[in-house]
């Protein structure tokens, strides 16, 4: 498998395994999907699965010596930012130490940037071998790379097809940022998995349409993580490396834009409550 070089040079898998919304199922997927070549696992502190990846990694280095493996967790707490770094630690404990890059959940308001100020200082004491964010658009980019003293390495969006987000991927790409993407085949949606397109190349290169969509990520240079409990798709998901798509294939797959969006938006993640109450947060937190 291809490797990709962040920002600060850690090298890291061009597919990763996604583990939501999985709990004790890990046990068998992360068996198979380590097996199959996989060495990049993303998980969240509020996936409530983290203990149960670390222990699925755990059994199945111990059974069988691999030690190569990626592990990326994210800090999903805002009303914990000021324990943030025990935040940070609790994750590890529950991977079993299995934690490389830690990430932003979200671009919280009024607390994202004293948050990432917290993980640079996690990232420069040699706690985590990288850090990052998760949907940040343009604008908290630009104003992130304007106050920060570590480059976020990664930044995880959502992306398909669909919704392929290209201002921010060349943004990210401009500015030494990898992009990764979540829910890389739109959960299956009925819509994309129609596509002509996508079936015309599918046969054309005798895979499916799902191994289409996640060549495409790879193909313009960002990380797809995707998830299944099918031992059948855990080794389709991987099966990548003996094709690539073309440049006119890569213009058909941009015509299926269409700006439709699977999971949350970042400009309206959050209500004038939970705005409210971090604003209230912040402002404690200045006076302490």
């Amino acid at each position: 498998m291809d490797n990709i070089k962040l920002n600060n040079h850690l090298l890291i898998p061009c597919i990763g395994f996604g583990t939501f919304p999985q709990k004790d199922e890990l046990f068998v997927s992360v068996s198979e999907a380590i097996i199959d070549g996989y060495r990049l696992f993303d998980t969240s502190d509020n996936y409530n699965n983290e203990d149960f990846l670390g222990s699925a990694i755990k059994t199945h280095v111990i059974q069988n010596t691999t030690d190569n493996l990626i592990v990326i967790s994210k800090f999903s707490q805002p009303f914990r930012t000021r324990i943030l770094k025990q935040c940070f630690a609790e994750s590890k404990e529950k991977l079993n130490n299995y934690l490389n890059i830690y990430l932003l959940h979200w671009p919280y308001p009024f607390l994202w940037k004293t948050q990432w100020r917290i993980m640079e200082d996690l990232y420069l004491s040699g706690k985590c071998q990288a850090i990052g964010v998760c949907n940040f658009e343009i604008d908290k980019l630009r104003a992130l790379l304007k106050i920060c003293r570590v480059k976020p390495a990664i930044n995880q969006i959502e992306r398909h097809p669909m919704f392929q987000q290209n201002d921010i991927v060349n943004y990210c790409k401009e500015n030494g940022i990898q992009v990764m993407s979540y829910s890389p085949v739109a959960r299956h949606n009925k819509e994309l998995f129609n596509s002509k397109i996508l079936k015309r190349i599918a046969e054309k290169y005798n895979k499916t349409v799902n191994q289409v969509i996640l060549r495409w990520d790879i193909d313009t240079g960002t990380i797809p993580i995707p998830g299944s409990r099918s031992v059948e798709h855990i080794k389709e998901n991987i099966d990548l490396f003996d094709f690539s798509l073309d440049k006119d294939e890569l213009e058909q797959i941009l015509s299926l834009e269409s700006g439709k969006r699977i999971r949350f938006d970042p400009k309206t993640r959050f209500n004038w409550k939970e705005k409210i109450r971090f604003l209230f947060l912040r402002i404690i937190m200045c006076f302490r």
